[in-house]
């Protein structure tokens, strides 16, 4: 309760003022950085048809959640969902306030942002709608500036306070898949997982073994070997500084 009474101080002073509304992605045929053996050719999939969140999940939506669902604010959930991490920047009244209610929320969980996109009818990306929204580049341009984006931000002093969303939006309209922070998918240890994770019936409790060795379509692509190892490093209890999440959806919701 005393958190809750500490992270609302001065949000009647200030409201974030971009929304998180979803946009259309309409599907077609992608070639996935990971083939499904070394043995196997290079071939592309079809991606069908989703909806996925214009920007990041903000710090003001996760607070909004919170209120909603105080078991998930700092210190309520077990250890089994979120680690020592948990929310760590919020912990401190004078880090977060009014002035960075548009950053993205990050030192949040896998299960924490599963619940948070379940509490709106949404869910997690999968790994490949992700990778294929992500590869679109912003207008006028093309892959090898989506390349320089990645590769700028990965040799850059990342800054103690994340930057407010809005930074970089590609031909879609979805902003900052790039350049900003690392995202969490549903099935983000991939190489584990066959076919469309939404199909595999045991998925929740297979996705969390360690996967194998990563088979690359382009291994050239140093951005994808980057995002494709750090995934592949995570449990799903684990938080970071720079991972935060974003909601995807079959079907358009508000």
């Amino acid at each position: 309760m005393k958190f809750l009474q500490i992270f609302l101080i001065g949000i009647l002073s200030g409201e974030a003022l971009l929304g998180n509304g979803m946009v259309s992605v309409d599907g077609g045929m992608f070639k996935p950085f990971l083939k499904e053996s070394s043995s196997v050719s290079s071939v592309s999939v079809k991606v069908s048809s989703f909806y996925l969140d214009a920007y990041p999940v903000t710090k003001k939506n996760y607070r909004d959640f919170i209120l909603k669902n105080p078991k998930w604010a700092p210190g309520k959930p077990s250890s089994l969902y979120v680690d020592s991490g948990y929310l760590q920047d919020w912990k401190s009244v004078g880090r977060f306030n009014n002035k960075n209610f548009d950053s993205p929320v990050t030192y949040v969980s896998w299960f924490s942002a599963k619940a948070y996109c379940e509490s709106l009818r949404k869910r997690l990306p999968t790994e490949l709608e992700w990778e294929y929204a992500a590869n679109f580049p912003p207008s006028g341009g093309t892959s090898k500036d989506i390349e320089k984006k990645i590769m700028d931000w990965f040799g850059e002093k990342k800054p103690d306070t994340i930057p407010s969303i809005g930074l970089y939006k590609n031909r879609l309209g979805i902003y900052d898949l790039h350049g900003l922070i690392w995202e969490w998918v549903y099935d983000f240890n991939n190489s584990s997982v066959t076919g469309d994770s939404r199909q595999d019936s045991d998925i929740e409790s297979s996705l969390f073994c360690g996967g194998g060795s990563l088979k690359a379509n382009d291994f050239s692509n140093y951005a994808a070997y980057m995002r494709y190892g750090h995934r592949a490093g995570l449990k799903g209890w684990y938080t970071g500084k720079y991972l935060g999440f974003r909601c995807a959806s079959d079907s358009k919701i508000p």
